[in-house]
């Protein structure tokens, strides 16, 4: 298979024209926060609510540039940690103090990158099928995708399922790469997502995040990214 025909056989996998060109996400969990790997006191953190918004950009030129809308949360018990939002012009960064080392990567250029895939197949873009491997034992494609910056995220494709249980990409803090699992259809939409996400700098996991709740395609208020909006998803 060429990496163009992997490509579209996530596609159809993942839920057809749904999961290729969603209008929203919002999703909801917790996540258990390791930076640098450290598990003790002074590093750990479990975050009891953790959740992403987000408004897909119609078209995507770039993996490394905030685009659309997005805001992350992360809080523990009563506790802000940190509030990371894109309203479509600027971003607004809010950092408890205790987030604040971890700044630089909290950055969009060190995270953005997954969504890349759904526009891959536009003009311009650079798609190469490299050697297969193994991910989480599971017999995995490996394609890389150029985009018109220039800019490569690599994907691994499962042989068997055609959902996407790797990524990963250079940034200024380091290699960041990604495994995806626990795989779930989203409840009455044609859209595949996974439950689990494990998220790693310089092959050192720095975030376990456990998706729980899930909706697509609902309206999100713009007040959510500009930072007006409730807790919780709406």
């Amino acid at each position: 298979m060429t990496a163009p025909e992997i490509l579209n056989q996530v596609i159809e996998a993942c839920g057809g024209e749904t999961w290729h060109s969603p209008k929203t996400l919002m999703l909801k969990g917790e996540a258990f926060f390791t930076p640098y790997g450290k598990t003790d006191e002074a590093h750990f953190l479990h975050f009891d609510t953790y959740q992403l918004y987000r408004v897909f950009p119609e078209a995507n030129d770039s993996a490394r540039t905030a685009n659309g809308k997005i805001r992350f949360d992360a809080q523990y018990g009563e506790n802000d940690f940190f509030s990371l939002r894109f309203d479509g012009n600027a971003t607004n960064m809010h950092l408890s103090e205790r987030a604040k080392p971890y700044a630089k990567h909290f950055e969009w250029s060190n995270n953005f990158g997954f969504s890349i895939i759904r526009h891959a197949l536009a003009q311009g873009f650079g798609l190469e099928r490299l050697t297969d491997d193994q991910i989480d034992g599971h017999d995995c494609f490996l394609i890389k995708i150029t985009d018109l910056k220039g800019d490569e995220t690599f994907y691994g494709i499962d042989q068997q399922y055609f959902t996407i249980r790797y990524l990963h990409f250079n940034t200024a803090v380091g290699y960041h790469h990604r495994i995806y699992s626990d795989f779930t259809r989203v409840e009455g939409q044609d859209f595949v997502q996974p439950q689990r996400l494990r998220i790693y700098f310089e092959g050192l996991r720095w975030m376990d995040i456990r998706w729980k709740e899930f909706a697509v395609n609902q309206p999100i208020e713009n007040e959510i990214f500009e930072g007006r909006g409730e807790r919780g998803m709406a």
